[in-house]
């Protein structure tokens, strides 16, 4: 099995990516544009609500973290890159359909971007929101067709 390196702010590195020029010289990425194509690229996905991270990122960013790259982790392997993504679908959605789309969306966005080695695209399940019930109430005929009698003087 190979060894994960796990992102902490003390071991964060950047990625170099391999180009062909004739140029001397190194392009660079940081784990949290990875993030950020992963999780563009998830939100874009039929079915997908929205990303973990939501109300959380109050709480971090409150105690110093920033939530950058929300609900997409990125671990560093010898094989090459992982990625996690936490996902809350809408209601109705056929889930294993919608998460191999969001399988190949990632790898299909940080290959052609990067051109990096992704061995594993997980997705995380998060939850599901339901779809939201029209209102049938008028608010202007709070009660109804409630008809309203005359009473004699």
């Amino acid at each position: 099995m190979a060894r994960e390196i796990k992102r902490s702010k003390q071991t964060t590195k950047n990625i170099v990516l391999a180009t062909e020029s004739p140029v001397e010289g190194t392009t660079q990425v940081t784990p949290e544009v990875i993030e950020i194509i992963a999780q563009i690229a998830t939100q874009e996905v039929p079915g997908v609500y929205s990303m973990r991270g939501k109300l959380s990122d109050h709480f971090t960013g409150a105690f110093g973290s920033n939530g950058r790259g929300k609900g997409v982790e990125l671990t560093q392997s010898e094989d090459g890159l992982i990625i996690d993504a936490y996902v809350f679908l809408q209601y109705g959605v056929a889930v294993p359909k919608v998460a191999l789309a969001i399988q190949n969306a990632i790898r299909s966005q940080i290959s052609s971007m990067t051109d990096l080695l992704i061995v594993q695209t997980n997705v995380h399940v998060s939850g599901i929101v339901p779809e939201k019930l029209s209102s049938k109430i008028d608010p202007d005929n709070l009660f109804g067709d409630v008809v309203t009698s005359e009473v004699p003087d």
